[in-house]
């Protein structure tokens, strides 16, 4: 019977070797979350809030969703979405925002998760908005709310 001793210690350096690898990959970048997410909010999602606000619902799906939401929510059934949630809801106002960041250390494609809090008359909302840079710009992927079981349910706003 052969002793491996040797190999243990090594296949735990291999092993701990590519979990920094991970980990460094996974959390570099990180410190421009904020200057990202800013440019997001300031860029895609006040265009966004702007358009839906004033009723341009044919722009604001056009020129602020990704290709793949536009794929999944024709442009005749955001527009109906959003004038029966305006009959109910009047119009918000964006507020606050809070980012947390995901990649995918496979691709190249960006994603971010912005928290708003929504002000309508008489009550504030906080609601989830999904932007990626899987386009070639930033564009929003969906629009969410937290349940009570947090997952994430869609939500046109």
């Amino acid at each position: 019977m052969e002793d491996d001793s040797a190999g243990g210690p090594l296949v735990g350096l291999a092993i701990a070797a590519v979990i920094g690898v991970v980990v460094w990959a996974a959390i570099r970048g990180q410190g421009k979350d904020w200057e990202v997410a800013t440019e997001i909010d300031r860029g895609v999602m006040t265009d966004y809030c702007r358009l839906v606000g004033e009723g341009l619902y044919a722009e604001a799906w056009e020129k602020c969703l990704s290709a793949s939401y536009r794929d999944e929510v024709p442009r005749e059934k955001f527009a109906a979405a959003h004038e029966k949630r305006r009959r109910w809801a009047r119009s918000a106002a964006a507020g606050s925002f809070a980012p947390t960041l995901t990649r995918n250390l496979f691709s190249k494609t960006r994603e971010l998760h912005l928290l708003y809090e929504l002000t309508y008359p008489g009550r504030t909302e906080r609601e989830y908005a999904k932007a990626s840079d899987a386009d070639g710009s930033w564009r929003i992927e969906g629009t969410y709310h937290l349940n009570a079981g947090e997952t994430y349910d869609f939500l046109l706003w």
